[in-house]
């Protein structure tokens, strides 16, 4: 039995897995949060370059002699002031592609600082400190292939990285006037095996992040997006909507004479009343479209790219047969307040659905079992 629950702990549907090797399916959600965190590591990890690397440049005054070391402070100093943008506190908008943009700055600068230092011990015979330092900087790419293990990458990303990584290792040992078979194979060996472990410990965080993201962000009733996940979605969309001047719709949904089916069933058929509300969402909306649960039994749907025609169509395809049945055998209703960016020209997401919430509670006086839509107009099955 044990042995059985430690299983079912440990493993992975089949889109579980698939999550860890390419985020295609990754939710705007979890994409969003996931660039935050990268871009807050590569910032921390590159102030401590920023700060380290110049300091090196006294080492190597010590190691080589003018103008050498004159070069490789130069070299330094230019990777300084790299890592000192990316850990400048800037403005910048948590995307995807600026997380990624930023990372792949990061992560490109010591490899190319290797690739610089090469000529440099070309035909010199180093001896003592000389040698040491030149040794250390040999292995500059294996401290980028650990430091993949830092991020939340998917084992398509990591791969990704780590190719060039791997590349210039490769081509910057080849052509190194020290060239040894035996040296040259172990170290691509050791530089995969540093890459093996770094892959399985970004996947490890990301599975870790990706369980943390669903718990926060999903209603454990109904499986929809919580308010405060919920609210991050719409922001989004609300803006890329602004931006290009498209339609953007809200309605806002809340059951009909929720608590009456508290009150005389239990609280077991209300939240089997609340799950059969969101399937029957489900299956009459677009896979865009988003579910949030506001709160108790009111639910917002995000309607991405829908004027205010288009929202009212959808609408009356719900009221077709409702959300499902009550346990009185009834049609499952509810008070529906619909609003959209564009005909009702409001400023912004909250007061779009303030707007929406506000023509669901006219609804609910003027009977129930109905919408209001843009302009006040009634909308009954």
């Amino acid at each position: 039995m044990h042995i059985r629950r430690l299983l079912s702990s440990v493993s992975m549907t089949k889109d579980q897995a698939l999550d860890l090797l390419w985020s295609q399916g990754h939710s705007p959600y979890l994409m969003r949060h996931r660039a935050a965190l990268i871009v807050t590591r590569v910032q921390l990890v590159s102030a401590v370059f920023a700060f380290l690397t110049p300091l090196w440049i006294v080492i190597d005054a010590m190691a080589f002699p003018w103008p050498d070391w004159g070069v490789l402070a130069g070299i330094r100093i230019f990777s300084s002031l790299v890592f000192l943008a990316l850990a400048w506190p800037w403005e910048v908008d948590k995307t995807s592609r600026v997380a990624f943009v930023m990372l792949t700055a990061m992560l490109v600068n010591p490899p190319l600082f290797y690739l610089a230092s090469i000529p440099l011990f070309d035909g010199t015979a180093l001896e003592g400190l000389a040698a040491v330092v030149a040794a250390l900087y040999a292995l500059l790419p294996f401290v980028v292939i650990a430091g993949l293990s830092v991020f939340p990458l998917t084992a398509l990303e990591a791969v990704l990285y780590a190719s060039p990584v791997l590349a210039m290792t490769a081509l910057g040992a080849a052509v190194s006037p020290d060239f040894s078979l035996p040296t040259y194979v172990g170290n691509l060996w050791l530089l995969g095996l540093i890459f093996g472990v770094g892959l399985l410990a970004g996947i490890s965080q990301l599975r870790y992040m990706i369980a943390l993201v669903s718990r926060a962000s999903q209603d454990p009733l109904t499986g929809v997006f919580t308010r405060r996940s919920g609210s991050e979605i719409v922001d989004l969309q609300y803006r890329v909507a602004e931006r290009q001047d498209t339609p953007f719709a809200i309605a806002f949904f809340d059951l009909d004479r929720f608590k009456s089916i508290n009150d005389d069933y239990g609280h077991d058929e209300g939240d089997n009343a609340l799950r059969m509300m969101v399937d029957s969402l489900r299956d009459k909306l677009r896979l865009s479209d988003v579910i949030v649960r506001w709160g108790g039994e009111e639910f917002i749907v995000v309607l991405g790219n829908t004027d205010a025609a288009g929202a009212r169509l959808v609408i009356r395809r719900i009221m077709e047969d409702w959300l499902g049945t009550r346990p009185d055998g009834g049609p499952l209703t509810a008070s529906i307040g619909i609003a959209e960016r564009r005909a009702d020209g409001v400023d912004d997401w909250p007061e779009l659905v303030e707007l929406a919430d506000q023509r669901m509670y006219k609804a609910k006086q003027g009977g129930r079992a109905r919408a209001v839509g843009c302009g006040d107009e009634v909308i009954v099955p």
